[in-house]
């Protein structure tokens, strides 16, 4: 139940990869990569100033406000062999228990080698086998193959393309795909 994952989030692991929360002692690993403009090409947004400077995503700017706890999982993504975080996987904006939408970069160096499609496939695994979510949501800029064809191995299904749609902040064409819970059981 997702209930279950509201203050402690689990650690995955695949054969190459922990997929886990981060923390300050990562932040060395993210300021390597997590900053750098080619990542946020197809994006929708530039890299923020917390993607710049890694460092602020653990300072609390208002430590008076009693946060709520939260429903999405947010994961950096370490390469067991370095045991470096090269990459970022999340399940965010999920709404009533049952929709989430996900989100995933990889440190640049690490592109083509089938990385995020092993996170991809574990994160997916856990979503329908340990919460009560039906469907889960992704969408990629139109010129983004990589990214298109991650999701395609994963299992989603392609159910159409926003032509100059906003995507976070840009205008472009994108695609949007889903995976319900019934496609991940027809999934070998």
């Amino acid at each position: 139940m997702l209930k279950d994952y509201e203050i402690d989030k689990p650690i995955l692991e695949t054969d190459r990869l922990i997929i886990r929360v981060l923390n300050e002692a990562d932040v060395p690993d993210l300021k390597e990569w997590l900053g750098r403009d080619e990542i946020y090409t197809y994006w929708g947004r530039k890299a923020s100033k917390n993607e710049r400077n890694p460092e602020l995503m653990f300072i609390d700017a208002r430590p008076w406000v009693k946060r709520k706890p939260c429903l999405d999982f947010n994961w950096g993504i370490v390469l067991k062999e370095t045991n470096k975080v090269i990459g970022m996987i999340e399940v965010f904006n999920i709404q009533n228990l049952r929709i989430g939408d996900i989100g995933y970069r990889i440190h640049p160096e690490y592109w083509n080698k089938g990385i995020t499609t092993e996170a991809l496939k574990e994160v997916i695994r856990f979503i329908f086998e340990n919460t009560e979510i039906e469907r889960l949501n992704g969408n990629a800029d139109v010129r983004n193959i990589a990214s298109n064809k991650v999701l395609e191995r994963c299992g989603f299904i392609k159910e159409g393309t926003i032509r100059q749609g906003k995507m976070v902040s840009v205008y472009c064409d994108y695609n949007i795909y889903g995976m319900l819970r019934e496609d991940y059981a027809k999934i070998d």
